[in-house]
């Protein structure tokens, strides 16, 4: 069985410089007053609550109160337009030009991210990445609760993704680009032969000069 090469890339801070998904849909939506100051004020209790209970930053990142009795079908709108107007003229054309490179060559893109899976699909869409791996919203009767329905692709388990989405797909990883900017993402450059930190944080930029690692700004 042939075996392809696969190209990994994180979104937030790396394919979108500066910024994270999320945050450009919570500012979107309170700028045009879909979210309201109760709702984001009981997002923001509920979310310490849980940080205090668990004693982790991963808790406060995986809770979506301000979606919460939110619908599918209410959802899509609103991250349409807040792709369309907030996301989409800030994604780095470095960046964009590199997946083109990729997908010229034949490599199988796959977009890796903590952030929301409805706005992660819509760039996954305007770039043509073949998967999109990302944060997926629960839902109960009809509306989101405010949990997610997977665990958060962040650290580890963005490297058990990457191992599986190999597997699933006949990738060899050994021959495989991953992108990433975070020190979170050392694992999954590691776990590829040729890593790339981009627009890297302080540690980040520390691992890949300690292992010589190439580093681009996107």
């Amino acid at each position: 069985m042939v075996t392809k090469t696969a190209a990994f890339f994180d979104v937030d801070r790396t394919l979108l410089p500066g910024h994270t998904m999320e945050r450009l849909f919570v500012r979107h939506l309170w700028r045009h007053g879909y979210l309201g100051i109760r709702a984001l004020w009981r997002h923001i209790l509920h979310a310490v609550s849980r940080s205090k209970r668990v004693a982790t930053k991963r808790s406060w990142n995986e809770y979506k109160g301000y979606l919460r009795d939110l619908k599918p079908e209410e959802l899509q709108p609103l991250a349409e337009q807040c792709f369309n107007e907030c996301i989409l003229p800030r994604i780095s054309q470095t960046g964009r030009k590199k997946v083109q490179e990729h997908q010229k060559a034949g490599h199988f893109v796959v977009l890796l991210t903590g952030s929301l899976e409805p706005l992660a699909r819509l760039l996954g869409d305007d770039l043509q990445a073949d998967l999109v791996l990302a944060a997926r919203l629960e839902t109960e009767n009809g509306a989101f609760t405010g949990c997610l329905a997977n665990t958060r692709p962040y650290g580890d388990e963005k490297v058990r993704l990457v191992r599986e989405t190999a597997s699933d797909n006949n990738l060899e990883l050994k021959a495989s680009f991953a992108y990433g900017d975070h020190h979170s993402d050392a694992r999954v450059l590691e776990a590829v032969g040729n890593p790339q930190a981009v627009n890297p944080d302080l540690s980040l930029r520390k691992e890949a000069m300690r292992r010589g690692w190439p580093m681009l700004k996107f």
